[in-house]
């Protein structure tokens, strides 16, 4: 289960820089435009989904 949270994490942040910052890297003016609102507008979500995701990989963490 520890790896299953860790793989969603891993996807839930590359799949942000993803919506937020390609459009602008490729030089897309107008979808650059609307990723960097897309990346404003999602970050808050985005941020307490890496809080609850991380928190589940904690807790699932095998104990040494």
């Amino acid at each position: 289960m520890n790896s299953f949270f860790r793989f969603l994490l891993a996807i839930w942040t590359i799949g942000f820089l993803v919506i937020s910052c390609v459009p602008l890297l490729t030089g897309n003016a107008a979808a650059g435009g609307v990723g960097l609102l897309a990346g404003a507008v999602l970050l808050v979500p985005w941020l307490v989904g890496v809080l609850i995701l991380s928190v589940f990989t904690w807790l699932t963490n095998p104990r040494r």
